[in-house]
């Protein structure tokens, strides 16, 4: 059967439509409609302006259905406040409620570091506020670290410490500061001390900062306690800065929760400006087909188009096909319009309606091999957050109080889990971790999780000393290896953006319980292991633990080591260094076939 006329004209021409929705604030293929949803971002600007001209701070709550536009409105409000000359910052509320601080200050930090047109950074505003205004307006550690970066001295650590990665002592000393953050809690204090003196120091500067998907802090659908920590930390931003406009995001269906969840003055306080993204009417839907059109050169200058702007779209596809009801949310009309543009030119759609478990299987798989290729597993905060959302799914349910220094206390059928993460590549603080962990009165209840190949470290003897004391105890270090981190990263993006209704198929959301139950049915066996390996009757690790932490640290001492060599060292045969070269291998890499050399993997 031959092509249409219209099919054959389209033949060639990339579909516009094919990029689907805004991903989040940063988002470089983002194509705005200055005329949708112009009085919200208007009245953003507004207050932004108000801050501006009198100081003080601002809570702007902006709700609406999934896939009305939210985040697309945050890349619009990035835009205005970069050509006018304000602070932005904006960001998936993707943590777990005990690092939430920690969490606000790394996101905060990143966006004042991203790269600008002209090679520029935010950063530079506070930089160039001069030497006796720093010094006045933060504390010693911060004011030093800013100070270093203002000269171009320890760029790189400077950015890391601003970031909150914690350094060696030994870089902390040539710096010239210490890091305080060493228990759950100090590291909080610190973190929102920062955080309000960075944004105190871009003043009269407006600072916007802009809270995404404030339904992912929810890490099971039956406790609100994380939005306890969120509102808390959202009043204080609020009341605690004097050029601040705090927005935050939802959707109309959580304000129900929010309501639950937030003190009336927490609400209050985050929402003093409510702004409500209705759907698109037809209008504004052709608005929308038109700037997507625009955006692909093939169609921009298309001859049927001078006479038809929406070409190849008719007027009765676009009343009756794409909004159907007279409204449609900007991510319907999107997903609407690939699958119409592909049917015009005599093509499937884009992608072939698949069923939500379909969908599911691929999306996993997607993630896990996109984790897979992450070189960098350090950091206690992500790791947090994916166990917390994931245990649930295991039966496990979290209780409080917890003890000091605990960071989950897990109950299942009356058997109890503390779980520490203790996944910093740094030993810094780690004795007094340690030390008040012995303090528990059920130590074999306790699981320090750790990834593999980080080793603990020769330089640490006090840490290794306690480490031993605890384990003699009953505790255990529990390590996840490449793979088992892997599925952990997926199962907990996945279940943070079915929370905020971000997963969908084909425009249409798919709901968190659905998301969990399905995750429930199929999920991961590494992970299924690894939980095995958690319970209080499973048999402790064999010996390659210790022979992996040796052989990294050995590596890591010399740079380059023969097989043979390293073997000797450690006193075993050479094909146990090649396994647990195999198992290290973001940080051991390996010359030969069979491996003859090991050396240092650059960045490992």
């Amino acid at each position: 059967m031959s092509a249409s006329p219209l099919a054959l004209e389209l033949k060639g021409i990339p579909n516009p439509f094919r990029s689907g929705i805004t991903r989040d604030a940063w988002d470089p293929e983002w194509v705005d409609v200055a005329e949708i949803h112009a009085e919200i971002s208007a009245r953003i600007c507004a207050e932004v302006e108000t801050i501006r001209q009198h100081g003080g701070s601002r809570g702007v709550l902006v709700f609406g259905e999934p896939g009305s536009g939210k985040t697309h409105l945050l890349n619009r409000l990035r835009s205005w406040c970069l050509q006018n000359g304000a602070l932005f910052s904006g960001f998936r509320l993707q943590c777990a409620p005990q690092t939430i601080w920690r969490h606000l200050r790394r996101e905060f930090a990143g966006d004042l570091l991203h790269p600008l047109p002209g090679g520029t950074r935010q950063l530079d505003v506070l930089l160039n506020a001069g030497e006796d205004r720093i010094r006045q307006t933060c504390s010693y550690a911060p004011a030093t670290v800013l100070l270093h970066l203002r000269e171009g001295r320890f760029r790189r650590e400077g950015e890391a410490w601003l970031r909150g990665d914690l350094l060696p002592d030994s870089i902390l000393e040539d710096m010239g500061i210490t890091d305080g953050g060493e228990l759950e809690e100090e590291a909080e204090d610190e973190a929102r001390r920062i955080l309000l003196e960075l944004i105190a120091l871009a003043a009269p500067t407006p600072v916007v900062m802009a809270l995404d998907q404030m339904e992912a802090m929810i890490l099971d659908s039956s406790d609100l306690r994380p939005l306890w920590a969120l509102g808390a930390a959202g009043a204080a931003l609020r009341d605690e800065s004097a050029n601040l406009v705090l927005v935050t995001c939802a959707q109309t269906g959580f304000l129900d929760v929010l309501h639950r969840g937030f003190r009336h003055a927490e609400m209050d306080r985050m929402g003093e400006v409510r702004l409500e993204l209705y759907p698109l009417d037809v209008e504004a839907a052709r608005r929308l087909l038109a700037a997507r059109m625009d955006a692909e050169p093939a169609l921009r200058d298309h001859r049927y188009r001078k006479r038809q702007p929406l070409w190849p779209f008719t007027e009765y596809a676009v009343k009756h096909l794409l909004v159907p009801q007279g409204r449609v949310v900007a991510r319907r009309l999107i997903y609407a319009a690939r699958d119409l543009f592909e049917e015009l030119r005599g093509l499937k759609p884009a992608r072939s309606p698949l069923d939500a478990a379909r969908f599911l299987d691929a999306e996993l798989r997607s993630r896990r091999e996109g984790a897979c290729d992450r070189r960098d597993w350090t950091g206690n905060e992500f790791l947090l957050d994916a166990v917390q959302r994931v245990m649930p799914l295991a039966g496990w349910k979290s209780m409080e109080p917890r003890p000091q220094g605990v960071d989950l206390l897990l109950e299942k059928d009356g058997r109890r889990l503390m779980l520490v993460m203790f996944n910093q590549a740094t030993m810094h603080g780690a004795a007094r971790r340690l030390e008040r962990l012995a303090r528990l009165e059920q130590p074999r209840q306790l699981r320090l999780l750790r990834a593999t190949g980080l080793p603990m470290g020769r330089r640490a003897p006090k840490t290794a000393d306690r480490l031993a004391q605890l384990e003699a105890r009953g505790a255990r270090m529990v390590r996840l290896s490449r793979e088992t981190m892997a599925a952990l990263e997926a199962c907990r993006t996945l279940l943070a953006d079915a929370a905020a209704g971000d997963l969908h198929v084909d425009g249409e959301t798919l709901g968190r319980e659905f998301v969990e139950q399905w995750l429930r049915e199929r999920f991961p066996q590494e992970l299924r292991d690894w939980l095995e390996g958690l319970e209080p009757g499973a048999a402790p690790a064999g010996g390659d633990e210790a022979l992996m932490d040796a052989l990294v640290d050995c590596v890591r001492q010399e740079k380059v080591i023969p097989v043979e060599e390293a073997a000797r060292r450690l006193g075993c045969g050479a094909e146990e260094v090649r396994r647990c070269a195999r198992q290290t291998q973001d940080v051991v890499a390996a010359l030969g076939e069979p491996p003859q050399v090991l050396y240092e993997r650059l960045g490992g």
